[in-house]
């Protein structure tokens, strides 16, 4: 399988799912040099977001549903404007945005030998996603989220710290990557949809208790969200 074949297969499968339906986003995935590293690839990725992956801010999870659970703090960014076609820069894709917030992850990446586990399998799987938590969206003007500082908590211990650059270089590249990898595949990005831009810090491997994501901009606070994880 290639990685046009896989996107096909993703978006064969995830259109099934949605049975006409239009989903709640989009995520990137594999935005950092280690990342890509550990599932063979160059490239980042990308895949669709479900409207029942939507969680709120001290939601819980079950590590018996979720075996593959992961947790990655992330920064999101919702539309605007609908797009339907690939956007030229990133100039293009910020007249399309009309908020930045605050974002967890939490990718399920269940499969019998993570290990073996490639970029063109991640995509064919539609890069693990489930569920989401996404935190109060601000006008871009307010945050650059370039300049975004990120710290997760677990159970009263720090776990990494991250920044808005962590996302291939730029948080706006990152997006622009994600839009028109979609829109390569035949979809509509819609108004209200949501754009997550890919891990900051790192992935962690989920573990019961509770989770504290906090974001900082300007060397002010700007929010926290959270995630209890249960057995």
């Amino acid at each position: 399988m290639t990685i046009d074949s896989a996107y096909r297969v993703q978006t064969r499968s995830v259109r099934e799912r949605l049975q006409g339906a239009s989903p709640s986003g989009f995520k990137a995935g594999l935005t950092s040099a280690p990342a890509q590293a550990r599932f063979k690839t160059n490239d980042a990725i990308a895949g669709v977001l479900f409207n029942e992956g939507a969680l709120q801010s001290a939601s819980t999870v079950s590590l018996h549903k979720m075996r593959g659970l992961h947790i990655e703090v992330e920064i999101a960014m919702r539309i605007g404007t609908p797009i339907d076609e690939p956007l030229a820069d990133v100039n293009a894709l910020r007249a399309h945005i009309d908020g930045i917030g605050p974002a967890i992850e939490l990718p399920n990446l269940d499969y019998i030998q993570l290990q073996t586990i490639d970029a063109i399998d991640l995509v064919a799987t539609n890069v693990a996603a489930a569920k989401y938590i996404v935190g109060e969206f601000a006008a871009p003007h307010e945050h650059d989220p370039n300049a975004i500082a990120v710290r997760l908590v677990c159970n009263d211990q720090e776990m990494f710290t991250g920044k808005g650059t962590d996302s291939l270089g730029d948080q706006w590249h990152s997006a622009l990557f994600l839009v028109n990898t979609m829109v390569q595949q035949g979809w509509r990005l819609e108004r209200g949809q949501i754009l997550l831009t890919g891990s900051l810090g790192r992935m962690l491997p989920g573990t019961i208790g509770r989770c504290v994501a906090s974001y900082h901009s300007a060397q002010t606070h700007w929010a926290s969200i959270e995630i209890n994880v249960t057995e």
